[in-house]
């Protein structure tokens, strides 16, 4: 897991996401209830097209063959590689029969996003899943394997996504699946998510992307900073941006009206983290005004002329 969120965390450096693509008040609320279906099996579409048939052929001549030269009458060689051939789709057929694998992944996935709230502990939590009804109703839903409820025009007012999934036996043929995860919000507008691992997993993958999209700063971002308020813009390009001298991006936070942050307010922007409403420094150099620039691995004094560092871009992002 904590791979999957260090890889996060470096991912939203870069994208960070502008507030106007998310509803008002911050928070995305969905419906927990999410059907998922399957679709094309892609293992056995992979392995159907990866051979020509003469390739195929070839493959089943030579393992005869094979039987044979261990005493193996051709008839019994034939009857051997036909069991075997029936007895790999058999295998595959019941691994896939009523497995309740929507089940699995639906919770699965909601169970992850709430392990990331747990483990990187927001100021705030901006992710829900929102049950549209009393407590009972729902448990008496999920006593009797039913939906908890049936949306409507008057309940969809009260969420801001409904989601739904797809889910595929993976082209490896390793028993992994392929899972699509779509989101679809009120003004029809929708975003997607894949990812590709065993059932017991696959989610975790799926789950950090929501956590990193829905989750992370989104410019622009107004956070206390000693006793006044901090807004922190962005770069040129909404987000985190990147120049190849600290003098460019004074340049940039002129022409937004705004400036560079100076180090208390790099240190104490960093503090806050990606996931409450701040920007972590990480490994990257970060331009500062009059030209110099702030290195958080040269911990005694961080910050430096740009020559004295091993860097040819620099990352910044605005504050008013």
């Amino acid at each position: 897991m904590w791979r999957s969120l260090l890889t996060m965390t470096t991912l939203v450096l870069t994208h960070t996401t502008m507030a106007s693509d998310f509803p008002k008040d911050g928070r995305v609320d969905i419906w927990p209830n999410i059907p998922f279906i399957r679709g094309a099996d892609l293992c056995r579409y992979k392995d159907a097209f990866s051979k020509t048939r003469t390739e195929y052929m070839d493959g089943m001549m030579k393992r005869a063959h094979d039987f044979m030269a261990f005493g193996a009458m051709p008839g019994e060689a034939i009857s051997v590689l036909t069991e075997m051939n029936s007895l790999y789709d058999r295998n595959q057929e019941l691994a896939i029969r009523n497995n309740n694998l929507d089940i699995t992944l639906e919770a699965t996935f909601k169970s992850y996003i709430d392990g990331y709230y747990r483990d990187l502990t927001p100021r705030k939590k901006l992710i829900s899943f929102q049950h549209l009804n009393d407590i009972m109703s729902v448990v008496r839903s999920n006593q009797q394997g039913q939906v908890s409820v049936v949306l409507n025009q008057d309940s969809l007012s009260k969420i801001d996504y409904c989601a739904f999934g797809t889910y595929a036996l993976a082209p490896n043929c390793q028993g992994e699946i392929q899972v699509t995860l779509h989101l679809v919000g009120r003004d029809g507008v929708s975003e997607s998510f894949i990812g590709t691992g065993v059932p017991h997993i696959v989610m975790s993958r799926i789950a950090v992307q929501v956590f990193s999209k829905y989750q992370r700063t989104r410019f622009p971002s107004t956070i206390r900073v000693g006793e006044k308020d901090l807004t922190i813009v962005g770069g040129l390009n909404g987000s985190i941006d990147r120049v190849s001298a600290p003098e460019l991006a004074e340049q940039a936070c002129a022409t937004l009206s705004a400036r560079l942050p100076i180090r208390s307010e790099l240190e104490m922007i960093n503090s806050y983290g990606d996931w409450s409403g701040g920007v972590s420094l990480g490994h990257s150099v970060w331009a500062m005004p009059n030209g110099q620039i702030y290195h958080p691995l040269m911990r005694s004094t961080p910050v430096r002329n740009p020559w004295e560092v091993n860097a040819k871009t620099f990352l910044y992002y605005c504050v008013k």
